[in-house]
């Protein structure tokens, strides 16, 4: 019995040990994983971190990131508090709350006492990471900055996981709303939800432009007075880029937007919109070159202005279609319901691409000889004669070219409607079945102009 009890006695004493042990060497670990991290980060903005104090069942540390802004550097201290496992939570639990330094007593005069934004993240036993952030909501404030303007804000909440080489995040923000002399702002119902491939070993994953996008959005309306400026919509869509095996990669989209209203001094008068659905679909599209962009998305230089910014985006992007034409590609969209005070249209317009031999020299004129194209396109004429008013200042009378294009037989009347049914081959354009030999003609120099 006494060398039982004996035994008893020194497995207990190892599990204390054990207990208390486990967290000063899991402390160690995570706080090489945490600066590590902090170094991850820091090719992208520049932290580093400033302090860290670690003790046995818990740590406290400090990074500090500066943020380049049109104002010129903004610095950013963040305390996290480290709470070691091996618990019920996992490895690690973080608590993260930002210090603004002299812009402090700013947001203070709108969240008070309550930290205008926190964190908490929790690293699991399978590292899986869920990162939870807050940002709580205020009542209607002034603004000193702005004499008479007032801003009230509804809050923020997100959640993001990674999970393996997976990850998932949620943005949802219920309202914003700014009220001056002369602008107003309102933000109703934002959320943006998002999932794919990522983690530490992005991009060099195979599966790594596998990704998904939702965006609703329940009401945006800006307006001021002083430049004769406003828009007005609401907004759902969404959007997938995902592997489809021998056909390629493929990506869908779509949108709906309704209660549309923009005006500036650049429109003759104000576009209005009642409701649009719009779906896109695109098949074939090149691995290496959807890989070389979107890295090259990702990694584009912050201290470049904005125009260097968009001369490199642009390069990118045809450098992309080039290699698109190259293959194989499909495209289809679909315009369902667009309504407007003016009327109303839908369509839907699909175009093929057969595999080239690679002998082509250009391959925008290329892709002509390759391309079959179907349009089915039906419209008001109201519409049709204020889309013609809108094309350009020499169109002052679109009802007369309205009326010349049906004779000419490329629009069909309907009563009060048109329609138009458009396919081309590699051999003949038809429009309305009809064959349009000197349309078709023209297009490659139509093509070559725009490759130019």
């Amino acid at each position: 019995m006494r060398k039982t009890t004996g035994i008893i006695g020194i497995a207990a004493v190892i599990i204390v040990a054990a207990g208390v042990a486990a967290p000063w060497y899991t402390g160690q670990r995570i706080e090489q994983e945490f600066r590590q991290g902090v170094g991850q980060i820091s090719t992208s903005v520049p932290t580093e971190v400033t302090r860290y104090d670690r003790g046995w069942r818990t740590s406290e540390a400090v990074t500090h990131t500066v943020i380049d802004t049109e104002d010129g550097p903004f610095p950013v201290d963040v305390h996290h508090h480290i709470t070691h496992g091996p618990w019920g939570f996992g490895w690690a639990h973080i608590d993260s709350t930002p210090e603004l330094g002299e812009h402090q007593p700013t947001v203070a005069h709108y969240f008070g006492d309550q930290p205008a934004l926190e964190a908490t993240t929790t690293v699991g036993f399978d590292n899986d990471v869920d990162i939870d952030w807050r940002s709580p909501a205020f009542e209607e404030t002034k603004v000193p900055e702005v004499p008479g303007a007032r801003l009230a804000w509804g809050g923020m909440e997100g959640h993001y996981r990674l999970d393996d080489d997976r990850t998932a995040s949620d943005v949802s923000i219920p309202s914003l709303n700014f009220t001056s002399d002369d602008a107003t702002l309102v933000l109703k119902s934002l959320r943006l939800e998002s999932s794919g491939a990522g983690g530490p070993d992005w991009p060099n994953m195979d599966n790594f432009w596998d990704g998904r996008l939702k965006t609703t959005l329940g009401q945006l309306h800006y307006q001021n007075d002083s430049e004769d400026v406003a828009l007005k919509l609401g907004l759902d869509g969404q959007a997938q880029l995902r592997d489809s095996g021998d056909e390629g990669l493929s990506m869908t989209g779509s949108w709906q937007l309704s209660n549309m209203l923009m005006r500036s001094p650049s429109l003759a008068e104000p576009l209005i919109i009642n409701n649009a659905t719009q779906t896109l679909l695109l098949k074939g599209l090149p691995r290496d070159a959807t890989r070389h962009l979107l890295i090259g998305l990702s990694t584009l230089d912050d201290s470049l202005d904005e125009d260097q910014v968009s001369g490199q985006v642009q390069q990118m992007m045809t450098q992309y279609l080039m290699a698109v034409l190259q293959g194989a590609p499909t495209l289809e969209t679909t315009v369902a319901g667009l309504d407007t005070p003016r009327g109303s249209l839908e369509g839907k317009l699909a175009i093929n691409l057969e595999p080239g031999d690679g002998s082509e020299r250009s391959p925008v004129t290329s892709a002509l000889g390759r391309a079959a194209l179907t349009l089915d396109m039906a419209s008001d004429r109201t519409l049709l004669e204020r889309l013609v008013t809108r094309s350009g200042p020499n169109a002052r009378r679109p009802a007369s070219l309205l009326d010349g294009l049906e004779q000419e037989g490329l629009l069909v009347r309907d009563g009060e409607r048109y329609r138009v049914d458009v396919q081309m081959d590699s051999r003949d354009l038809r429009v309305n079945g009809e064959s349009h030999p000197e349309l078709y003609m023209m297009l490659p120099l139509l093509l070559m102009s725009l490759n130019s």
